[in-house]
């Protein structure tokens, strides 16, 4: 992230085992230096979500891992149609108590959160690279290449819900942009994402590439999203050199997220008075370009909305450093390992329900993907207890580096 001022070049020669911006391999963007396989123990780092130079962001780890768990249980019924979507049973009271209140919790608002996440992780990165001396757009585009190819285009193959491809390319976007959001105002990024905010609902009706619309169609409301991750990267609150700098940031964001998510509502309600529901010869419903421009404005305010409210709480919740920030901080392990668990997630959904389409109950889906991330909650804290970084974020670093990275810890005696 634009830091300000810029952060200090790594004390040491580590090379890439001190490689900031390929930490950012974990799908959703990387804070520090790896050695930082832990949250940092000082009081400052502690309550900021700030790290020593050489130290991940508390923060941001804890906030990916609450997006991930939001993005994982919403896949749930989305990998695989479960029977009361396909028709085949009635959707039980317990069931729509449970769908409907994942739903407003989640849907939109952990993407939302995971994307502006994945901005502050790309100005690291940026960092990182120039600070050891390498050119920042070649190391982004190189990185964002391997994530889409390697990762993203095999899993939207099995998963048209796939994020990762549209991340990748929406990143790729982003990376000519960076040294225009990184100078001048610190509102520059701001001013950027708000116009791409407006601009997202007409680019999302007018896309129109079958399958590939939902990759191409919302890159500027998801670079909006980046642009959002940009401005906090460059917040002096996030910088890793200063002290313990008061802010009221995290009391902001719960308020102007709820606050927006009601005006997404409101948006919501005004579509329906506008353009009543109408359907065709064959009953299927017809939406108008007024109707689907304000429904795409709605989602975009109630992600962004979410993201900012779910952030806000965990910084907030941080910096008070009591029970729920322990429990937070429990979730960092998680947001570090994101891009393994993103794609096994995928991968036991399939295995484990794909034979069962259209028959399988959707609280039984609910109660697949909260085992699986039980399981994935364990296995993150006992993985980085012997390894740097998740085995698949080692792949992909190795693979941009052509050449196997360390992996194992080297624990000092």
């Amino acid at each position: 992230m634009e830091r300000t001022p810029e952060p200090a070049p790594p004390a040491s020669g580590a090379g890439h085992e001190r490689d900031t911006a390929e930490h950012a391999g974990q799908a959703v963007g990387a804070e520090t230096a790896p050695d930082a396989g832990r949250a940092p123990r000082t009081r400052s780092a502690q309550h900021t979500g700030r790290p020593g130079a050489d130290r991940r962001i508390p923060l941001l780890d804890a906030a990916r891992g609450l997006a991930m768990i939001g993005v994982i249980m919403m896949n749930a019924t989305s990998v695989v149609l479960a029977a009361e979507s396909a028709g085949e049973e009635p959707m039980g009271t317990l069931t729509s108590l449970v769908d409907g209140g994942t739903s407003l919790l989640m849907a939109g608002k952990a993407r939302a959160l995971l994307m502006v996440l994945l901005g502050a992780g790309a100005v690291l990165a940026w960092h990182s690279a120039r600070n050891r001396g390498t050119r920042p757009v070649a190391v982004m585009v190189r990185r964002y290449t391997v994530l889409g190819v390697l990762f993203g285009l095999p899993h939207f193959a099995v998963f048209s819900g796939d994020i990762l491809t549209h991340y990748a390319l929406t990143a790729l976007v982003l990376t000519p942009l960076m040294p225009l959001l990184l100078t001048g105002s610190r509102k520059r990024p701001l001013v950027g994402a708000a116009a791409l905010f407006a601009l997202a609902p007409g680019v999302e009706y007018l896309v129109d590439l079958g399958a590939w619309s939902v990759q191409v169609g919302p890159l500027p409301q998801t670079l909006g999203f980046f642009c959002a991750g940009v401005w906090l990267a460059r917040r002096p609150e996030l910088d890793p050199r200063s002290e313990d700098v008061p802010t009221r940031l995290p009391g902001a964001f719960v308020w102007i997220g709820l606050a927006a998510q009601v005006l997404g509502s409101a948006v919501l309600l005004l579509d329906g008075l506008l353009h009543p529901m109408q359907f065709d010869a064959d009953g299927t419903p017809v939406l108008p370009a007024g109707s689907q421009m304000l429904v795409s404005f709605s989602g975009t305010l109630s992600g962004l909305g979410g993201a900012l409210f779910f952030l806000g709480l965990a910084w907030w919740l941080l910096r008070r450093d009591r029970g729920a920030a322990r429990v937070l901080t429990g979730l960092a392990p998680l947001g570090r390992v994101t891009l393994t668990v993103y794609l096994a997630s995928t991968a036991v959904f399939l295995l484990t329900m794909g034979a069962f389409e259209t028959r399988i109950p959707m609280l039984g889906q609910y109660g697949i993907a909260i085992a699986f991330l039980a399981a994935a909650l364990l296995f993150a804290h006992l993985w980085e207890r012997a390894f740097r970084t998740g085995p698949l974020e080692w792949v992909w670093r190795s693979l941009i580096h052509m050449r196997p990275l360390p992996l194992r810890r080297v624990h000092r005696t």
